[in-house]
């Protein structure tokens, strides 16, 4: 025999020693789990409940704030102010035009103040609204109270059961 032979011969038996003697040496260890008991049982991470596949994940629509309506002029679109949640960052969009891959699809105006955005991303559709919160200044004057523009919103009266607290240093 050929040294070079002999070699490559020497060379295969010590690989096929190397790569079976793992499997031999870790069979019976491998499947005894009760030295970790002691770690389950205290649940250092918080409880084993259900896996994250099988939560439903959250819609696209829960990364905006559906902030008010603006308009330029009365030729001009009105214009949606969105909110991106995660960014802090103020989107005006009008129908028809992109926040990434969210298009902003119909805007709707209400004279009741419960104004409606539709967007769309991919065959998800969400619809957002904005409500008219008492107090706020983005609602309306009250009926017979002309509100000047520039000028602050007129305050609004005490309602019952609320307290201010005063100020003292």
């Amino acid at each position: 025999m050929r040294p070079s032979a002999l070699r490559c011969l020497v060379t295969a038996c010590a690989v096929a020693a190397v790569s079976g003697a793992p499997a031999s040496r870790g069979a019976d260890a491998a499947h005894d789990f009760s030295r970790y008991q002691v770690i389950l049982d205290k649940a250092p991470f918080g409880q084993i409940g259900a896996s994250a596949e099988n939560t439903p994940q959250p819609g696209f629509s829960t990364r905006f704030t559906f902030v008010g309506l603006a308009s330029e002029g009365d030729d001009k679109p009105v214009l949606a102010v969105l909110l991106e949640n995660d960014t802090k960052h103020v989107d005006f969009k009008s129908e028809g035009e992109n926040i990434g891959p969210v298009k902003v699809v119909k805007i709707e105006k209400s004279e009741t103040g419960q104004d409606k955005v539709v967007l769309k991303q991919d065959l998800e559709v969400a619809t957002l609204t904005m409500e008219a919160k008492p107090g706020s200044g983005a609602a309306a004057p009250p009926p017979g109270q002309p509100q000047m523009p520039g000028q602050p919103p007129m305050p609004m009266p005490m309602q019952p059961g609320i307290r201010r607290i005063p100020f003292r240093r």
